[in-house]
């Protein structure tokens, strides 16, 4: 993921609450995100930056940025390595999409001798999305995403069954890079979007009446 020098707005009709631009200074060791908080529609998709600015020349941690990261409700499409923009100064940003309808976060933390546990925590909001939205036209049986390549896309809707990385649907045998955790033991029937290659079934997208979980950057 290419690093983005600039803040954006997230997309698809998106509201965002008090967003700020980081500090150039800070008075301690300390984490700043480039929203106060995030309220959005499922299904958006855009950028979180994260800034450190570390008061100790000689930092503690192993690797120096060795920060611990956890979030609900989003998911992580992709991120940029750390990059020092000052002195003391350190960025990293991650590409996110808004999955689960619901409170959720993102947080950083870290645990170091000097000084200790500190975190910081970026509430975000998800909101369910207008009869326009990807969220709504994937629940249409439609799926809503522009590929890098012309692809014949199949969908299935139906209850699914998961063991360990593979995802069952009817006759239908899927495997992930990753299993979202609303999948295991979900009780109701969920739309899952996919192509074959190679007589497998690569996934693109499962959504449900509460989630939205994209795989086609795992496929392009």
């Amino acid at each position: 993921m290419k690093r983005v020098t600039r803040l954006i707005s997230l997309s698809l009709g998106s509201i965002l609450i008090g967003m700020m631009i980081f500090p150039l200074s800070a008075l301690t060791c300390e984490f700043t995100f480039n929203h106060d908080r995030i309220e959005a529609q499922i299904g958006t998709v855009g950028e979180i930056g994260i800034q450190v600015e570390k008061t100790h020349n000689k930092c503690t941690l192993n690797p120096p940025l060795d920060y611990q990261f956890e979030w609900e409700g989003i998911q992580i499409l992709g991120e940029t390595e750390w990059e020092q923009t000052g002195p003391q100064l350190h960025e990293k940003w991650f590409k996110v999409s808004l999955s689960s309808i619901g409170e959720g976060f993102l947080k950083i933390s870290k645990n170091c001798s000097k000084e200790g546990y500190s975190e910081k925590v970026l509430p975000i909001k998800v909101i369910e999305g207008e009869e326009n939205g990807v969220w709504q036209t994937a629940l249409n049986g439609e799926y809503p995403y522009d590929l890098q390549r012309e692809i014949a896309i199949e969908n299935v809707f139906a209850k699914p069954l998961v063991e360990r990385d593979v995802l069952k649907v009817e006759e239908l045998k899927i495997s992930f890079p990753i299993v979202p955790e609303e999948l295991r033991n979900y009780e109701d029937k969920v739309g899952i979007y996919f192509y074959i290659y190679e007589e497998k079934a690569v996934p693109l997208l499962i959504v449900s009446d509460n989630f939205l979980y994209r795989f086609d950057h795992y496929a392009s």
